[in-house]
């Protein structure tokens, strides 16, 4: 009996180290967001309230990297061009640039076609007015406190100065009046939005670049994305989405992994990078619960093993890309599962040559 009673005593000890381990592990795991800057919070209040995803760019922190410097700045200069022609008009209107003069962006874009653009820097006004007085391009609109709205009628963008150093921008008129009267003290736009918020909050990382989305289509269409990857790496053709209209379900042809039909446990998925001497990316996905979380996690290593698998059996070497995924790491953390990737300086180069990066 008392052999019985000590090795009774025993597997209880065993028990209880376990679980004071597994429970010292776990809160040390614990996910740690960077947190929301004031600043950055308030300038929320000039988006839409309902955005599809919200996009953020600190160009001043970034410049200051050896990541931005070494990699990033010469391809981002082309890209200015291009960033629906609003950073262009700026640079052409006022002489700053992601280069220098504009610190930091935020974009917004909403299911009705509607996009809202902020921009903060340093700006000369009056090279403004000088400059639309030559191009027949641009209307002048005016309202009260001696406000000025130009409008770019070819484009049909509209942007006012909100102050010496806040620009805001979009196609719609409506979105920019909206901004005349917010105060730093308004609780208006996307400040209204409880769950966009709360995802903002959530984000890793939150000083150079991130991204966010809590609209269930389009993280559907993020999740497609994968799975099409997933096809990709197994030979079959790409997976599509398919909507029961009669009930709450969701039905996929094929769909191996089961990430289409996931996406709906998702309450938002968020894009985060941090630059300094290297490059760490990471990817969120806020769950409904931790069950739904560990399933996610489980179908996006299925995902990976399979593309991993796929580079092993093919005749042709597999593209520089392919390499990342040998680095990425799924972790869950309660609700939310964690894609992450740290990218140096090397492998860089070598997906620039490859032209994939």
């Amino acid at each position: 009996m008392s052999n019985k009673i000590l090795k009774y005593k025993k597997s209880l000890i065993f028990i209880l180290i376990t679980n004071c381990t597994l429970l010292i592990t776990n809160c040390s795991r614990r996910f740690e967001p960077d947190p929301l800057q004031l600043s950055v919070k308030q300038n929320l209040a000039l988006l839409q309230p309902d955005p599809q995803f919200v996009m953020y760019f600190s160009f001043k922190k970034m410049r200051e990297t050896g990541f931005w410097k070494n990699f990033i700045s010469d391809s981002l200069f082309r890209a200015e061009r291009n960033f629906g022609s609003f950073l262009n008009v700026l640079k052409d209107a006022t002489g700053a640039g992601i280069s220098g003069g504009i610190d930091e962006l935020y974009f917004s874009n909403s299911w009705i076609g509607d996009n809202a653009i902020v921009v903060k820097g340093v700006f000369d006004r009056k090279k403004v007015d000088e400059y639309i007085a030559k191009d027949t391009v641009y209307e002048k609109l005016s309202y009260p406190g001696n406000v000025t709205v130009y409008k770019k009628t070819d484009l049909n963008l509209y942007f006012c100065f909100k102050d010496e150093f806040t620009v805001c921008a979009s196609n719609y008129l409506k979105q920019v009046e909206n901004t005349l009267n917010v105060t730093d003290t308004s609780k208006t736009g996307l400040l209204t939005n409880a769950d966009a918020i709360y995802a903002i909050e959530r984000i890793k990382y939150k000083e150079n670049l991130w991204m966010t989305s809590n609209q269930k289509l389009f993280i559907r269409g993020i999740f497609e994305n994968f799975a099409d990857m997933g096809s990709k790496g197994s030979g079959k053709p790409p997976e599509k989405l398919e909507m029961d209209t009669t009930s709450d379900t969701t039905t996929t042809t094929g769909d191996e992994f089961g990430l289409q039909s996931i996406y709906k446990k998702v309450n938002a998925v968020s894009f985060s990078l941090k630059m300094t001497d290297e490059l760490k990316f990471v990817m969120q996905n806020e769950c409904e619960d931790e069950v739904s979380a560990s399933e996610l996690k489980n179908r996006f290593e299925g995902v990976l093993a399979l593309i991993k698998l796929s580079t092993q059996f093919t005749k042709k070497k597999p593209p520089e890309i392919m390499k990342l995924f040998d680095k990425l790491k799924i972790d869950t953390f309660e609700k939310t599962v964690v894609l992450s990737i740290d990218i140096n300086g090397s492998q860089v180069e070598e997906l620039r040559k490859a032209r994939i990066f």
